[in-house]
């Protein structure tokens, strides 16, 4: 109830503060018709009223616009002598919150998910509702085999999906994601016994999940270079952290109370409403203008996709290496936290979904204040190092209280990731963004791919009788390995680019020739 309530509230100071804005366009636009001022007159009135509005056009100025984010708009007006002017004025994109917005929707929905989908499983496979015993090997080893499936398909299309968003526009795609997880969400929580459905499900899931690039690309198409960074440290803290704060300690609590399933209808609901508030309501970031005209569907498919980033460029080249490394080691701790979890201190969906609050919060402050402060490259190393760390403390943590300890810990190293994104962004032509963060996007699905049977695997040796060593934790020291591996490189890639201007969170007025620069 608290999180339904809060979201309608969300949604409709959304609905009402957009629509204020475009009557308050309208009104302006028109008096400046009527007495013959020109459109650039008229926008500067509304740039009164942009800092109060959050969801309306962000107050610019004509020298932050960056060139691919101006939109034309032509104004005729007849002068007292009968002639025709015709004015051509600059407007500003849309907000990047509306971006935000929908992914913290999405990102909603994906935690109501995450912290009941590998209890659904265990209902199926060792036919129990009582989740206070330890999940059986086989019902670890299928939640591993049914997530690397949806990861290896989002691999395969979510880089096609991202390269056509550059061409149709971000809303197409965005709504096809809504539409795709939310029929996921239905067939899991409809699933009771049989494991192909579940494999449907996360088939549907794998063939329309595009729905981060998407957002990430509206950020950007929204942002200057020089806030960018920042932007996407709100777009995680925001939209990634601040739903989880939301969802995963409802949804453990709902799933706890009513069985894993009735937090996946509620996350199919929601996805279906987020699809209908992009259709009808968000603008589009993307002009016309700044579309590209044709696909490459060369670069457009998954080997393209990844060709795009290991073949451009020394810098570009080591930024995707140290992400690869550090993403799979990340996902020691997304993969299977909850079987973890409940193997090691006897957690339920309960007493998980609070601990990733903690993790919701720290993802929600700690980009904001720790990018703008450190500048790109030591927000990407430093976070490397206080990631490693908090990973091999996790892997050694014998008391629920160190162990939480160690999550604060990685959630403070996470800052690395917007930093990374951001830098990746300005690498790239401005018509070329929402293909490379697909093609970012798809290297992530495939990480996650391996992560999942890997780490699932990694889980299932280490907790049986016959392990090896006497070492639960061994999935977050490998984490904690293939972050020092990432920091190794990336501290590679910065001496040999010092200066570079990407790595600059103020990069005003730099133009970049495109991913080999």
């Amino acid at each position: 109830p608290l999180s339904l309530s809060l979201s309608l509230s969300f949604i409709l100071s959304y609905i009402f503060m957009g629509r204020l804005s475009r009557d308050k366009r309208d009104v302006f636009y028109r008096r400046a018709k009527e007495s013959g001022y020109r459109a650039r007159s008229a926008f500067k009135l509304l740039q009164i009223d942009a800092e109060f509005n959050l969801f309306g056009t962000r107050e610019s100025s004509s020298s932050d616009i960056i060139d691919d984010t101006q939109q034309e708009v032509k104004l005729t007006t007849n002068n007292n002598d009968g002639a025709t002017t015709t004015t051509t004025t600059t407007t500003a994109p849309p907000s990047f919150y509306w971006g935000v917005f929908h992914n913290w929707l999405h990102m909603l929905s994906i935690g109501f998910n995450a912290i009941n989908i590998q209890f659904v499983v265990r209902s199926i496979v060792d036919k129990t509702t009582d989740f206070t015993q330890k999940p059986s090997p086989e019902a670890i080893a299928l939640s591993g085999k049914v997530e690397s499936v949806d990861r290896l398909l989002t691999f395969l299309g979510i880089g096609f999906l991202s390269a056509l968003s550059d061409k149709v526009g971000r809303k197409p795609l965005m709504i096809w994601s809504c539409v795709g997880f939310s029929l996921t969400n239905l067939i899991q929580a409809k699933c009771t016994e049989s494991v192909a459905l579940l494999y449907l499900a996360d088939f549907i899931d794998g063939c329309s999940s595009c729905m981060l690039p998407l957002c990430q690309a509206y950020v950007t198409d929204c942002c200057t270079k020089e806030t960018l960074a920042a932007s996407l440290g709100i777009f995680q803290g925001l939209s990634v952290g601040g739903a989880f704060i939301l969802a995963f300690p409802i949804g453990g609590i709902l799933g706890a109370k009513y069985g894993p399933r009735t937090p996946l209808l509620i996350a199919s609901a929601i996805q279906l409403l987020n699809a209908i508030l992009i259709l009808f309501i968000t603008p589009e970031s993307l002009p016309p203008s700044s579309r590209k005209e044709k696909m490459d569907y060369s670069e457009a498919n998954a080997i393209g996709g990844l060709n795009r980033l290991f073949g451009h460029g020394s810098l570009l080249r080591l930024a995707t290496i140290s992400l690869f490394f550090s993403s799979l080691g990340r996902m020691s701790l997304d993969a299977q936290f909850a079987n973890y979890a409940n193997i090691r201190f006897g957690w339920s969906q309960a007493q998980s979904g609070p601990l990733l609050v903690v993790v919701g919060l720290m993802l929600a402050i700690a980009p904001r204040i720790l990018v703008p402060l450190l500048g790109l490259s030591n927000s990407i190393l430093y976070g490397f190092l206080i990631a490693f760390v908090g990973y091999f403390v996790a892997g050694l943590s014998p008391t629920p209280g160190s162990f939480v300890f160690s999550i604060v810990i990685i959630a403070i190293g996470c800052t690395c990731f917007p930093a990374l994104q951001a830098l990746l962004a300005n690498l790239a032509n401005p018509k070329e963004r929402g293909a490379l963060l697909g093609a970012v996007a798809s290297m992530n699905e495939l990480v996650a791919a391996i992560g999942s049977t890997m780490y699932a695997s990694i889980l299932g040796v280490f907790t049986s009788d016959a392990a090896p060593l006497p070492l639960p934790g061994m999935q977050f020291m490998v984490g904690a390995v293939l972050h020092l591996f990432a920091w190794v490189v990336m501290s590679r890639g910065l001496k040999k680019n010092v200066g570079h201007p990407a790595l600059s969170v103020s990069t005003k007025g730099v133009e970049y020739e495109g991913l080999g620069a």
